[in-house]
């Protein structure tokens, strides 16, 4: 008894003690660099101009705009104090501004920065440009207040300035004057971490903003407090997935992503790390160059639509995990439920040599080599690349497959006379509205000049009534299997790695994000 009683008195004395440990583990603690493996090299930090992957996730942590995403993906205030103010009519939103925000260099954010910086995007962006075209007029009305003027009501307004990609950055007038068409080299943003040096296939180090000025709603989604805890976050380009995957095994990364699937189970069985699931994460396409060459003929496209085999294709970018990959025609993913399709009698994988074959001989095709571009930087595209071309080689086409770096593939794919057919993958934040779809705007690579599907998208941007804009999504995705603009394979989920001494990751966004992150080690 004497001894139960010592051992209950002794649990009573850890008890406070073993609680405190754990508490201190779960409180966030500043300092610290933070090693992100990266696939390759961006093309720039100018999210103006850039619809690529890597270059949302890096500038996303520098810039900010009026609005972003919550964890429903439904556009919350970030630099704008609340949500807009709508008059009766529809057509003008005021836009009040959160007082005190600071840029990297000192200055305080006005109506005067948020107004260049929107026309600038709304002529360079993607994003900006369909927004654009129903935009008459902005104007800072005050030193905190932007009033924006429609020539008609548009379903997209807030969710265009909230989508994370090609997103509607803020950037002080000055430099928006100073880079009005070119990229910005010059990284001034009000976000918590700030460009300190960029080593060009070395490093780029982005250090915490003290000046920072967080919203004080709890962390949702992008949006809410962001908390910059670690001092440093070491962005690492390391472009072969192999070398990235063993080195967030050893401890020499922090963070790797865009791992080979075949390498989750092994991730898995390691006491140091721990694999992420990325889902959804692209869905793989291959874009045809519809300005010029060999594939602005509709019926080559056509012929190209009519001899693919999806699932082999999958199955090997899967690495045979058919957890990693699903077969769907929807240009939209069914996470968007929403926008997700589910319509019949569209040609999607047919697997029809014969088709494809006859469509050949009718748009005159005499073995021409098409210049097929892909990159080994995302394992997958290069590896759906391989197949799809074996598979066009199989019903009679020549394919000339040309391996590049992926910067030089995000920039080379807007020169029309550079390739046939290029290699990407479409992400979530494309999708959360069918204006936002790159793949049927005639601005984006690959350009997408078509007339009827042009039209169905200028109706869809006016219309308000959700049965109708539905209604119009769906002839707009029989035309795009018509027309053959880009070919869409499957969806792929995709397979991250995190230290375990990682703490606070926000694992339920499309794409990473540092800050609200701590280490301990």
């Amino acid at each position: 008894m004497r001894s139960l009683r010592a051992l209950r008195l002794l649990a009573v004395a850890v008890l406070p003690l073993a609680l405190a440990l754990v508490a201190e583990a779960q409180t966030p603690r500043k300092g610290g660099v933070l090693r992100v493996g990266i696939l390759g090299e961006p093309p720039m930090l100018d999210p103006h101009l850039s619809t690529t992957a890597l270059v949302e996730t890096l500038t996303n942590h520098v810039y900010e705009g009026l609005y972003t995403l919550d964890q429903d993906n439904r556009p919350i205030p970030m630099l704008a104090e609340s949500m807009p103010a709508v008059s009766p009519d529809g057509l003008t939103y005021t836009f009040k501004l959160r007082r005190g925000v600071k840029f990297h260099n000192g200055k305080e954010m006005t109506a005067e920065d948020v107004v260049a910086s929107l026309k600038r995007w709304g002529q360079q962006a993607n994003q900006g440009k369909v927004l654009w075209k129903q935009v008459s007029d902005l104007k800072a009305a005050d030193p905190y207040t932007v009033e924006l003027r429609l020539t008609e009501r548009s379903p997209i307004t807030v969710l265009a300035l909230a989508i994370p990609n090609n997103f509607a950055a803020i950037y002080p007038k000055e430099i928006v004057e100073k880079f009005p068409q070119q990229k910005i080299t010059e990284y001034v943003g009000t976000g918590p971490f700030r460009v300190a040096e960029w080593k060009p296939d070395q490093y780029l180090r982005m250090v915490r903003f003290d000046d920072y000025k967080s919203r004080s709603e709890k962390p949702n989604g992008y949006g809410g407090t962001k908390s910059a805890y670690v001092d440093e976050v070491r962005w690492m380009p390391v472009p072969d997935v192999a070398t990235r995957e063993a080195q967030v095994e050893t401890g020499e990364l922090d963070f790797a992503d865009d791992l080979s699937l075949d390498q989750y189970d092994r991730l898995s069985r390691t006491t140091t790390a721990r694999p992420l699931v990325a889902k959804p994460y692209f869905w793989l396409i291959a874009v045809f160059n519809k300005k010029e060459g060999l594939m602005a003929n509709h019926k080559l496209r056509q012929a190209w639509q009519a001899a693919v085999d999806i699932e082999p294709i999958m199955k090997t970018v899967a690495a045979g995990k058919p957890e990693f990959y699903r077969l769907d025609s929807s240009l939209m993913f069914q996470e968007v439920a929403e926008w997700h399709t589910t319509l019949a009698g569209l040609p999607y994988n047919e697997r029809n040599a014969e088709k494809a074959k006859r469509l050949m001989k009718e748009a005159g095709y005499k073995g021409e080599p098409i210049r097929f571009m892909a990159t080994k930087e995302y394992k997958w595209m290069y590896d759906f690349a391989v197949m799809m071309k074996q598979q066009m080689e199989d019903v009679g086409f020549v394919v000339d497959l040309q391996v590049v770096d992926w910067a030089t593939l995000s920039t080379r794919r807007f020169n029309s006379k550079e390739y046939d057919v290029f290699t990407t993958g479409i992400g979530l934040g494309a999708q959360l509205d069918p204006m936002f779809q790159a793949i049927l705007s005639c601005t984006w690579a690959g350009w997408t000049c078509d007339e009827e599907i042009g039209r169905v998208t200028q109706d869809l941007a006016r219309e308000t009534d959700p049965k109708k804009r539905r209604a119009l999504w769906d002839q707009a995705t029989r035309l795009w299997y018509d027309k053959v603009p880009s070919i869409r394979l499957g969806d792929l989920h995709g397979l991250r790695a995190v230290q375990k001494t990682v703490k606070g990751l926000n694992e339920n966004t499309e794409r990473p994000r540092f800050y609200n992150v701590w280490l301990e080690r």
